[in-house]
């Protein structure tokens, strides 16, 4: 069997988070060296009842060749209609197989794929008659480790890229994520889970040979994960205002809620940080918001330039 060639634009990318990865922390993500990324995952019967609500979701121009859509759904044919829908909207479709949240589960979508191998290879055999390029993110598992099973019935379909996260599904986030895992390298192949830096991405991506690493919650808060440097207090701060700014572009006032998700990850290990994070949880105004983390800062730096004097 020949090997498939690998469309994507890069080693490491950044992986598909429900309520995380939206433009605005794409656009970030990218700007500090992410080599592609996912939409978080739409409703495959929402794209067919054309809800007007999944514009925001899908790939903006300056980053359609990026990005993948990414769908959700249980039934054939529905997912195969909907990918074929989409498909011109982002580089690739991209099918769910790996989300472990009770309410997708409960329709028989995302995890609940792997219950039932044969179902999901229909499910990729009517989507692959349809689109250009497929990939599936998975598990590794539904309650065990069926990886290889799981790999060998999605090459058979015709996939054109892997992803996995190293865990089952009943495991959730919990343990640790595995990144030895079976790869004849047939299709190009990508791992994620517990990556939270770039010595995690180098060990991944040699225990398991991949072609690269998706980046999922080690990136909240820390787009430097997909560039070479460090970043000062000064640049730390650029980007954050930065990011409550596309935000507040995008969701308007409820721009300040959806920054809450990002504030622990960017005050890190950071002095007084969990004061801070108690005291701009409660703020709803972006302008208070961004003095409130230019006033953080500006203490951050004075304290910093003192201990080097």
């Amino acid at each position: 069997m020949a090997v498939k060639e690998n469309f994507l634009p890069g080693k490491v990318g950044l992986a598909p988070m429900a309520g995380v990865t939206d433009y605005p922390f794409r656009k970030i993500c990218f700007e500090h060296g992410a080599q592609f990324g996912f939409t978080e995952m739409i409703s495959a019967k929402s794209v067919l009842l054309n809800i007007s609500v999944n514009e925001v979701y899908f790939p903006r121009e300056d980053e359609k060749y990026l990005v993948g859509v990414q769908l959700f759904g249980a039934d054939p044919v529905e997912l195969a209609e909907a990918a074929a829908l989409v498909q011109e909207r982002g580089l690739w479709v991209d099918l769910n197989a790996g989300c472990p949240v009770a309410k997708v589960v409960k329709r028989g979508a995302g995890s609940a794929l792997l219950k039932d191998i044969g179902h999901l290879k229909m499910v990729v055999r009517e989507m692959r008659k349809v689109v250009k390029r497929l990939s599936v993110k998975t598990r590794i598992g539904w309650e065990k480790d069926e990886f290889e099973k799981i790999y060998d019935a999605l090459v058979s379909e015709g996939v054109d890229v892997i992803f996995v996260h190293g865990r089952t599904a009943k495991q959730m986030y919990s343990g640790k994520a595995k990144w030895d895992i079976y790869n004849p390298g047939v299709v190009p192949f990508y791992i994620s889970g517990d990556i939270y830096s770039k010595d995690d991405i180098r060990r991944a991506m040699e225990l398991s040979n991949v072609d690269g690493v998706i980046v999922a919650r080690g990136a909240i808060g820390n787009p430097w994960i997909f560039s070479d440097s460090q970043p000062s207090i000064e640049e730390r701060l650029k980007v954050i205002l930065k990011h409550i700014d596309l935000l507040y572009q995008e969701y308007g006032k409820h721009g300040v809620v959806e920054f809450r998700k990002f504030v622990a990850g960017y005050t890190k290990d950071m002095p007084h940080a969990r004061e801070f994070r108690n005291k701009v949880m409660k703020i709803t105004d972006v302008a208070e918001l961004k003095a409130a983390f230019v006033e953080y800062f500006k203490n951050i730096s004075a304290q910093h330039k003192q201990e080097v004097v």
